[in-house]
């Protein structure tokens, strides 16, 4: 029996490969949550676990923005918007959990909570405006 390669096979093997690649990050996830929670090990332990993982899904999102294309492009006061809700949210459930925030830590505490969404929505915005470049 001869094996011929069309394509609906290169979709089929795209989609395994995306369930496979999703039920990786997932697995590692929970390796990690297990290690630092199960475990308790300090966050050495487990940072290059963390830094894949990262890596691993960012990289898995850039490419389908970028190679799909698919996505609407928001206006600029749409994604000012859910930059700000993002860094509400993030503030509140911190602050919640942590505690209000000091002056004098400010890298530790205020910069990630103003600085992580703009990267996040920062990135979306390109990678989905270079996606709809590259589809046009």
């Amino acid at each position: 029996m001869r094996f011929e390669r069309d394509e609906r096979t290169d979709a089929l093997n795209g989609r395994i490969a995306v369930v496979f690649l999703g039920l990786t990050q997932v697995a590692m996830l929970f390796a990690i949550l297990y290690r630092r929670y199960a475990l308790g090990q300090p966050e050495a332990a487990y940072v290059d676990f963390r830094m894949i993982l990262m890596l691993s899904v960012f990289g898995y999102i850039a490419a389908r923005l970028y190679f799909g294309g698919l996505l609407p492009r928001y206006r600029a006061r749409t994604l000012v918007l859910i930059y700000l809700g993002a860094v509400a949210a993030l503030f509140v459930v911190l602050s919640a959990w942590m505690g209000l925030p000091t002056r004098d830590n400010w890298q530790n505490t205020i910069l990630p909570v103003v600085l992580g969404p703009a990267i996040l929505v920062g990135g979306f915005a390109l990678f989905a405006h270079l996606g709809r470049k590259r589809m046009e």
